[in-house]
């Protein structure tokens, strides 16, 4: 029997206060957010989507596989360099709005999407992770951001990717565990509307505000 519940899985990394300058100004300027400020947990707009896309199911991993499915069919992936940024977080509303964006704009979408159709004592199970990804013929090996999620079936963590290495196709509880899956390495920190997260070893973590990543 998996032991494993929300008390080891809240504790197993230590809690850090993120920021991260992703939203330059008119004038060019980028200040710091503190990151958990970019999920969005409550949200009339994000509610009324799911209830007429019919989004929510009264299982939650078969709701969290529905809003895997629905980035990747209604998001665009469009690098910021080519919008002619070197970096800019969306926020859920936004994306939603523009029906396009990177890495870090889809998982932010979906984790929101997902934390307003959960109830709230399952808000724990959804984060977004940004670390580093190994390349492929579709891009390089560099940052990335996705959503993780722990799903209900057995307690353990998944990864539902948006772009780089999609599978929508396979339901939550058949995809691959998130430590078993080689493509995603070195986690630098996860995040959602409650806490951030270092995954670097506890001596790094008080460096993790001096780290620039670039999503892609």
């Amino acid at each position: 029997m998996n032991t494993k519940d929300q008390a080891y899985w809240e504790n197993k990394h230590p809690a850090i206060r993120q920021l991260y300058a992703g939203r330059p100004l008119p004038n060019g300027v980028s200040y710091n957010i503190d990151i958990r400020h970019f999920i969005w947990a409550d949200d009339y707009v994000l509610k009324d989507l799911i209830a007429k896309e019919n989004l929510k199911d009264d299982n939650n991993d078969i709701t969290a596989n529905n809003m895997q499915k629905y980035v990747v069919q209604n998001l665009q992936y469009v690098s910021d360099e080519k919008l002619g940024r070197s970096e800019y977080w969306l926020f859920p509303g936004e994306t939603l709005y523009m029906h396009r964006g990177d890495c870090e704009d889809g998982g932010i979408l979906m984790a929101s999407l997902l934390l307003n159709a959960l109830p709230v004592d399952q808000h724990w199970r959804v984060r977004v992770a940004a670390g580093n990804v190994w390349g492929s013929d579709k891009a390089p090996y560099g940052g990335h951001a996705y959503l993780t999620y722990c799903r209900c079936t057995d307690n353990e963590w998944v990864i539902c990717d948006w772009c780089y290495y999609q599978d929508s196709s396979i339901p939550v509880n058949k995809k691959p565990l998130a430590k078993d899956v080689g493509m995603y390495k070195d986690i630098w920190f996860s995040w959602n509307h409650l806490h951030s997260y270092s995954h670097m070893s506890f001596a790094l973590a008080g460096r993790l505000n001096e780290k620039t990543f670039n999503t892609k």
